[in-house]
């Protein structure tokens, strides 16, 4: 099927409803944690990030529980984590997304039929040997579509696609570990997943399709021995998929001809697959494990990963009347974890005294330091130590995505400094871990090029052209898109001065420029002095322009900074003002003579005139900044070039030990990045001081006592509202989500627990409350999870916040909350008018 074309408007909706958002999360990296028994919502993560992925409509959205800013569907899950991380414009998540899929239409993930209530309602409630069965007959079902009843290999055409040749699939290695799945009219290739307790899952792929079954990922695909059944196994490969497996076969096996077990993870490897990896070279005891990985920051993270958990097979030693696996000593352990942009490496020395650790600290540092030496870009590696004790010292090792292979490097030589630590009889041969790298992107890759007659030096050729190719057509792509917004803007700004000479703007210039005079006429009339008149045009205009700049742009620096920055706690600017009376404020004198004690600093204020033969704009500025009584400045200084622009400049001082340190700090941060934004009113506009200076007020900023407002929620009031001091603010209400755990004694038989306690008083609250999801552990203690949501601009959020509050206390109870979202929900529940007294015990 050929691709569809780069403006297919109909191509974002397929991928929204072709992809399955779970199965490609999984692939990025992340775990299920938990779903529900009808598989609408899973509960998504990886490392410290928590995802929802629920339904809407014909396709499946995700939400960030810690940034509700991150949520939306496949197309804003790829826009945001593509690119290594970097992120992607919309043309790369099309051409990401379409690698992904290849344009053919695939089957979404199945959902279940929603469940009859008034059946489930008589149902006992916690019973764990019905979710055990429940989730049984799922896996079950869900296997069995795929699989049919007869198992079998039918269709080879995908296989042969991809240059897996008839010779490779009819080795003994892989008889009945790929099968033909018949799905309507599509026929995809299966590979079972298979744990102790039997088949765990099916992985399917075909040319434009690819799929794993929404099972927890705790198998994995392991083909026979290449010498049959039930022979002793020499070699372990391990890799990202099972093509990859076949492939390596194919390319490497004759060669080099050990009785050898293929194992693979259908992408990142989770901890249960790990887990199983190990328990397999128990059983099998090989005398070398090959990682056979994607030549990425991936696969490398995964080999990292590897080089820390795996070990040769582990004898049984009896332990109170049972048996346990006996691990060898970890002296040094290591994980490594990545985000959009880093790969991270956590180091562990465990020693005897702190002097140890710290010679353990001085020997990575200084090969870390070596590394960075070497690199022409300057520095890469950044090292942290975190914590150290007596018994253990933990490091983190940061580096940027594309240089991961420096952290693979330090992690070899952790490997090797582990085992010269461990006693005799535990370490590892030298030789029974052995990283297996493919000359291409990956091991098929590397078949498709050797299918094609190319040596080893033409394929490595051929990867870096088609890399640096791919890197071209990225840097076209941005190079394009930041085009388009150049061009844009353009546009914007010429239709902004196109508003600014219509005739309703000039009209409405005249009639400021009337009113300032009368204003002004008035006054001096007040004071009985005599009428001031202007000694030309010009000088009418200078003034005027004070007054137009002050209230169109100079206002704009305060009261706009006001409302789009923060005080999680405490007072905004505006509120201590109100707590001092106007004849508390420290007059200028008062202020100046502070101002000498202590290590004054000197942010210096250029402003420029926007059109020749006008001023007045930079004493604008001048006077919004010391209008608050906390800022002192010096006097315009100016000059006028040769096009008659007046550049102007005055000097702004101030103090880290002020209270106010972090409203000065987001004063002049806010204004030059808005300068620097290109936004209009700030326009000519430049902040200078010393790196220094920046720094210091930045620290001394974080640690202030008065702190910004986190404001995204309030709607900005008009300028001429903010001069006329009248500016009030309105809340603009978004939706929130709230995950609910509970954790309590299973129930008796037809009573309800704490779980629908909590359930029936948020949704009396007023709040949306999903279905209570439960599981059993061993321990006989019921763990249930429910997702909440409401909107901050509910009339009923003091009542839903007093609840949710109430809830968390209770014992048993946790709320999972974003803690700017908690801070944001007090606040907007101290204004609420449906407020009521907290609850204070939760029915049961």
């Amino acid at each position: 099927m050929n691709a569809p074309r780069e403006n297919d408007p109909t191509e974002l909706d397929r991928f929204k409803r072709d992809i399955d958002l779970v199965d490609y999360a999984q692939r990025q990296g992340y775990t299920i944690k938990k779903e529900s028994r009808r598989g609408d919502w899973h509960h998504l993560v990886r490392d410290e990030e928590h995802l929802v992925v629920t339904r809407k409509g014909d396709h499946q959205v995700y939400l960030n529980t810690g940034d509700d800013r991150d949520a939306g569907s496949i197309i804003d899950f790829a826009k945001t984590r593509g690119g290594d991380g970097h992120g992607l414009n919309l043309g790369q998540v099309r051409q990401q997304l379409r690698e992904y899929l290849d344009g053919a239409p695939a089957p979404a993930r199945v959902y279940a039929t929603p469940p009859d209530n008034a059946r489930l309602s008589n149902l006992p409630v916690g019973d764990p040997e019905q979710a055990r069965q429940a989730e049984e007959e799922r896996r079950t079902r869900l296997i069995s579509e795929v699989l049919g009843v007869k198992k079998e290999l039918t269709d080879r055409s995908y296989l042969h696609g991809r240059g897996i040749t008839d010779e490779t699939l009819d080795s003994p290695a892989f008889q009945g570990r790929i099968f033909t799945a018949q799905q309507n009219e599509h026929k995809n290739t299966a590979f079972p997943l298979y744990n102790e307790h039997g088949l765990a899952s099916v992985e399917q792929k075909n040319e434009h399709y690819k799929s794993l079954l929404p099972l927890p990922k705790n198998g994995i695909w392991v083909s026979h021995p290449t010498d049959g059944k039930d022979t002793p196994v020499e070699r372990v490969v391990v890799s990202e998929s099972a093509i990859d497996s076949l492939s390596h076969f194919q390319l490497k096996h004759s060669q080099d001809p050990k009785n050898t077990l293929y194992i693979a993870t259908s992408g990142t490897p989770t901890e249960a697959q790990i887990a199983l990896i190990q328990r397999v070279i128990d059983k099998q005891a090989p005398q070398e494990v090959v990682l056979a990985n994607d030549r990425d920051a991936g696969g490398r993270q995964f080999n990292i990963n590897y080089l820390n958990e795996l070990q040769p097979a582990r004898p049984l030693v009896p332990v109170a009347e049972q048996e346990a696996y006996r691990e060898a000593s970890r002296p040094v352990e290591w994980h490594a974890t990545s985000d959009k942009y880093h790969t991270s490496l956590k180091v562990t020395f465990h020693h005897d005294s702190a002097e140890q650790g710290a010679a353990q600290v001085q020997q990575l540092s200084e090969r870390v330091e070596k590394i960075n030496s070497t690199q022409e870009a300057g520095p890469s590696l950044a090292v942290e130590v975190q914590r150290s004790t007596e018994q253990a010292t933990i490091v983190r090792l940061t580096v940027a995505r594309a240089d991961t292979a420096q952290l693979e490097v330090v992690a070899q030589e952790l490997y090797r400094q582990r085992e010269q630590l461990r006693a005799e009889a535990e370490r590892q041969q030298e030789s029974f871990l052995r990283v297996d790298y493919p000359l291409a992107k990956d091991f098929n890759k590397e078949l498709e090029y050797t299918n094609q007659g190319l040596s080893a030096e033409q394929i490595r050729a051929a990867a870096q052209r088609e890399e640096q190719q791919r890197e071209s057509e990225r840097q076209q792509r941005l190079a394009e898109v930041q085009r388009q917004e150049r061009q844009q803007r353009a546009l914007e700004r010429e239709a902004q001065r196109a508003r600014e000479n219509s005739p309703e703007a000039q009209q409405e210039r005249e009639q400021d420029d009337k009113r300032f005079t009368q204003a002004v006429l008035g006054a001096a009339a007040d004071a009985d002095r005599p009428t001031r008149s202007y000694r030309s045009e010009q000088e009418a205009r200078e003034q005027t322009a004070q007054f137009t700049h002050l209230k169109d742009a100079g206002v704009v620096l305060l009261r706009d900074w006001m409302h789009d920055n923060p005080p999680p706690t405490g007072r905004n600017a505006r509120e201590e003002e109100s707590l001092v009376s106007q004849n508390q404020r420290p007059t200028r004198a008062e202020r100046e003579a502070i101002a000498a004690v202590g290590d004054e600093k000197v942010a210096t204020w250029r402003v420029d005139e926007l059109m020749p033969n006008t001023t007045g704009r930079a004493e604008a500025w001048r006077a919004i900044l010391e209008s608050d009584g906390y800022i002192r400045t010096s006097e315009v200084r100016s000059t006028v070039d040769e096009q008659g622009i007046r550049r102007a400049e005055f000097d702004m001082h101030y103090r880290n030990d002020q209270r106010e340190i972090a409203l000065i700090h987001a004063i002049i941060t806010n204004t030059s990045a808005r300068a620097a934004a290109g936004n209009q009113k700030y326009a000519g506009i430049s902040i200078s001081e010393s790196e220094d200076d920046q720094a210091t007020r930045r620290q001394a900023a974080i640690q202030a006592e008065l702190q910004p407002r986190n404001s995204h929620i309030r709607q900005q009031a008009p300028p001429e509202a903010e001069v006329a001091g009248h500016a009030e603010e309105r809340p603009i209400g978004v939706e929130k989500k709230v995950l609910i755990e509970v954790t309590e004694t299973v129930p008796a038989p037809g009573t309800r627990g704490q779980a629908e306690a909590v359930q029936d008083a948020v949704e009396a609250s007023g709040a949306k409350v999903g279905e209570v999801h439960s599981s059993t552990d061993e321990h006989g203690r019921r763990h249930s999870e429910m997702l909440v949501s409401y909107r901050t601009d509910q009339p009923e959020l003091g009542r839903i916040s007093q609840t949710l509050d109430a809830i968390a206390q209770q014992p048993g109870s946790e709320v999972n909350e974003h803690s700017r979202d908690r801070g944001e929900r007090h606040e907007a529940a101290s204004r609420s008018l449906e407020a009521k007294p907290p609850v204070q015990q939760l029915e049961r």
